[in-house]
């Protein structure tokens, strides 16, 4: 997985590409307990590829501590695996304008 980041306003904007391999699971915990945690953060997923259901479901939970988290992108597989944890109420988006007009 890599990841670019830029800034639009207040919001922290990553772009998330590749596969999500199991040694960044707990490197991308971290980043998100330390350095996301009190953001509002955008996350485009429209280019990350399958991984195994555990490194997306830690990847999904890492996020779940960011106060503001916004999805963009989110394939239906990936949505799928969220409704299956319970975790629906991460706010899902089309668009990145809309992700980051979304008050």
């Amino acid at each position: 997985m890599l990841a670019n980041y830029y800034e639009v306003g207040d919001l922290m904007v990553i772009e998330v590409t590749g596969r999500i391999e199991p040694d960044q699971n707990k490197p991308f915990r971290d980043i998100c307990e330390k350095k996301l945690k009190n953001r509002k953060v955008v996350f485009c997923l429209d280019k990350l590829n399958f991984t195994a259901s555990a490194n997306i479901l830690t990847f999904f939970e890492s996020i779940t501590m960011i106060e503001d988290v916004r999805l963009v992108g989110l394939k239906t597989d990936f949505y799928k695996l969220l409704e299956l944890r319970g975790m629906t109420g991460i706010k899902t988006f089309n668009s990145l304008s809309d992700a980051i007009n979304f008050v």
